[in-house]
């Protein structure tokens, strides 16, 4: 594999080779490498911290998408699910212990989590609607996901037991009415968890933010196109979003006010002018830097070097 910067790299679905593979990049768009390489088609990867992804697939001879498991050292791939239902969206823990992912296998969407090492599978939602998008708590208690279950789509959240969903966006004082609010990421800023989620209450896919009770809920963009899907960095302040502001689906950085945007996934790849890359997920390295930061720059900054 080829160096990285600091800050985490940025896994993302493009289809530039002609099918939909999962690459992964510098934080700052640097040396985007297919990992995937099939003739199946490779979505929606998520990050644990240790160097692992998962991702969905239909690779498999049976057809239908089953998640996977992808390690970078050594690397090598595992098939995680078998059911014959489609198993879509995977997250995984934290600690890569266990992946929640949305599954099909009792007739409608439902969120559920699997114990990679017993291979142990639990239900999380049980409900008529669809649930989808799910996203761990940055500690791996709990999970978020977004459902229509109380008639358009909203952001919940489940206690410590993964149980009892709260409905974070409906009904709150910075809330707005006839909405839906999709693709939940969270993360921890010194204490404080943030949400960040995608929302169309203003008529296109924007980015907002709020904590993780449901307050102070802020519109982040607001440039008329659709930019949907935010991940978070692992500082909370930044996050990378797919973003349709340039013509076609890129994956790009950004402060979480929206401020220092940056079309990423284009930078050195000309092909991603014509190719659709999205779904980014940012690693959860603890090297506490941000994306390209120099350690010996942050200690000198801080008064610990001369």
């Amino acid at each position: 594999m080829p160096e990285y910067p600091s800050g985490g790299r940025i896994a993302f679905q493009s289809d530039r080779d002609g099918n939909d593979e999962i690459y992964i990049m510098g934080c700052d768009g640097t040396n985007q490498v297919n990992l995937s390489n099939h003739s199946g088609t490779d979505k929606e990867p998520s990050w644990s911290r240790g160097g692992k992804l998962a991702f969905s697939s239909d690779r498999n001879a049976a057809g239908g998408f089953d998640i996977y498991l992808l390690t970078l050292d050594p690397w090598g791939v595992a098939r995680v699910t078998t059911n014959a239902a489609n198993d879509e969206s995977p997250a995984l823990s934290p600690d890569g212990s266990k992946v929640a992912f949305v599954s099909y296998r009792d007739g409608n969407a439902e969120i559920y989590s699997l114990t990679i090492s017993s291979n142990t599978l639990t239900r999380i939602t049980n409900n008529a609607a669809t649930d989808a998008d799910p996203a761990w708590s940055p500690d791996g208690s709990r999970l978020a996901f977004s459902s229509n279950r109380d008639g358009d789509w909203d952001i919940y959240i489940t206690d410590s037991g993964l149980a009892n969903p709260v409905n974070l966006t409906d009904g709150k004082a910075d809330d707005r009415d006839a909405h839906n609010d999709r693709w939940p990421d969270l993360q921890d800023n010194f204490g404080d968890e943030f949400v960040a989620f995608a929302s169309d209450r203003d008529g296109d896919w924007e980015i907002f933010t709020m904590y993780s009770d449901g307050t102070g809920q802020t519109q982040s963009t607001s440039d008329g196109d659709i930019d949907r899907r935010p991940s978070w960095d692992p500082l909370a302040e930044y996050m990378a979003v797919e973003s349709n502001r340039d013509g076609n689906y890129e994956v790009a950085t950004m402060y979480y006010d929206a401020g220092e945007y940056r079309n990423v996934s284009l930078d050195g790849n000309s092909n991603s002018a014509v190719s659709s890359e999205t779904s980014p997920d940012w690693e959860p390295v603890d090297d506490g830097l941000y994306c390209g930061e120099q350690p010996y720059l942050l200690a000198r900054a801080l008064g610990f070097a001369g």
